[in-house]
């Protein structure tokens, strides 16, 4: 069976393995203070579960996703820079996901090759969401998982 943590791992494992991305969260984003993290922590990948469907041997896993960058000096052309850095991650992030059937993603081992992944995704640039000088993309999306409905597994007494 196939849960959020095993999902939520292979955030984790994109993470790792990406050279710009410093940081995984998940849970509320609202209740990260963002002040108290440390600088060399940025940019950050956030993924929170935020709704699931079950359909016979699939269930999906609904995501808010977010890339965000902290931006220290707030001209237009460091903010500029910060949205086309963070776009570029958001792309990597989302090909993790969509190509994961590719031999490069699958040698890497972020996302398991059963994984299921639509495209197109509709991302949304945000500046200062937060009392500080956040930037970013944040997106929403699918991630399909074969998980077969099975009373053998089910945790009933007899």
């Amino acid at each position: 069976m196939q849960t959020v943590v095993d999902i939520n791992n292979s955030f984790k494992k994109i993470v790792q393995e990406h050279i710009q991305l410093q940081k995984f969260y998940t849970h509320s984003i609202d209740q990260m203070d963002i002040d108290k993290i440390d600088v060399n922590l940025f940019p950050f990948l956030y993924a929170q579960v935020t709704g699931m469907s079950i359909d016979g041997g699939v269930t999906v896993f609904s995501y808010e996703v977010t890339v965000a960058d902290l931006v220290i000096e707030e001209t237009e052309t460091v903010v500029t820079q910060v949205f086309a850095e963070t776009a570029l991650i958001m792309q990597d992030v989302i090909a993790a996901f969509s190509l994961n059937v590719n031999s490069v993603a699958v040698n890497l081992g972020l996302v398991p090759d059963a994984y299921g992944f639509t495209l197109p995704i509709s991302c949304d640039a945000f500046s200062a969401r937060f009392d500080n000088s956040l930037s970013g993309w944040s997106c929403s999306f699918d991630i399909r998982v074969p998980n077969a409905l099975n009373l053998c597994d089910a945790l009933y007494t007899t």
